[in-house]
């Protein structure tokens, strides 16, 4: 092709100030669903791979005047085009690129006689045939307006979009702060000594001695929080369905997790628990113990 191949366009590549773009090609579904949009839009779905890659759509069908490959651009797929009657049929424009691929192709069965080709009355009538009529005015306009009412819409929907898609993110961080595990009681130092008694190094310590050896009872709680529960009923003796309401988990399953953590936690941990010597004890024994309680370990 020397020129654009959009149906009524008359632009070449002889025309200054235009630039010519590729139908996208490709095997990624990115590029196959992009080239099937191009098609689409053209109206040349039924094109071969050889015809596609030969084919090119100048800039004067962009609303930028250039192509872009950001999907949310209008100027992703090309959306300017001025119809005409000849172009609502989908083959009468390339008649003349596929008769004259045809006689280019056509074998030369003598050395001496030229190829056959359409006579001069047949060329003619063909011509006629395919030249292009003007819509009219009024079908014009209406395509007109209803191409700009679209794009407005399209920019409408587009902010009501980003404005959604806002809201949820923000909707999603408020919804993990308002969930009670370790990840957001990590965050303040003194709120996780003060229901676990640890720091975060030795909390991950603990971490690292007891995951290999116990089993997860609540599939949507980390190892962490399986801790956690552990920790916070030892060092503040809260009942079960307080913890249970704390990690929005039955009854049930906070007695579980205890019941299975917690011979586990007092075998692994057994080693750091050290008696001191009887003379310790009598040193750091009260007074009042010492007249009294002399044998008190």
């Amino acid at each position: 092709m020397s020129g654009c191949c959009v149906y009524g366009c008359q632009n070449r590549y002889s025309t200054g100030g235009l630039k010519f773009y590729r139908i996208p090609t490709g095997s990624r579904p990115f590029q196959s669903n992009r080239r099937r949009l191009w098609l689409q839009a053209i109206q040349r779905v039924d094109w071969n791979e050889d015809i596609i890659k030969n084919a090119r759509v100048c800039s004067a069908h962009f609303i930028s005047g250039e192509a872009s490959l950001d999907s949310s651009s209008p100027d992703f797929v090309p959306s300017v085009f001025v119809y005409t009657k000849q172009s609502q049929n989908p083959d009468a424009k390339m008649d003349r690129y596929h008769r004259k691929r045809r006689r280019d192709d056509r074998p030369n069965t003598a050395a001496n006689q030229p190829v056959p080709s359409e006579t001069p009355e047949q060329e003619c009538s063909m011509d006629h045939c395919s030249e292009d009529i003007p819509v009219p005015k009024r079908e014009y306009d209406d395509l007109n307006l209803r191409h700009s009412q679209l794009q407005e819409d399209y920019v409408n929907l587009r902010q009501e979009f980003d404005t959604l898609r806002a809201e949820n993110v923000k909707l999603k961080e408020e919804l993990q702060k308002s969930t009670f595990s370790y990840t957001t009681v990590k965050c303040n130092i003194v709120q996780l000594i003060f229901l676990t008694g640890l720091t975060s190094v030795v909390f991950e310590w603990l971490l690292t001695k007891i995951t290999d050896s116990v089993e997860i009872i609540c599939k949507k709680h980390t190892v962490e929080d399986h801790i956690l529960v552990i920790l916070m009923k030892l060092r503040l003796g809260l009942s079960n369905t307080d913890l249970a309401y704390r990690f929005k988990v039955s009854k049930t399953t906070i007695s579980n997790i205890l019941r299975s953590w917690v011979p586990a936690m007092a075998l692994i941990l057994k080693p750091l628990i050290k008696w001191p010597s009887k003379g310790a004890v009598l040193k750091n024994m009260p007074k009042i113990f010492k007249r009294n309680f002399k044998r008190c370990r």
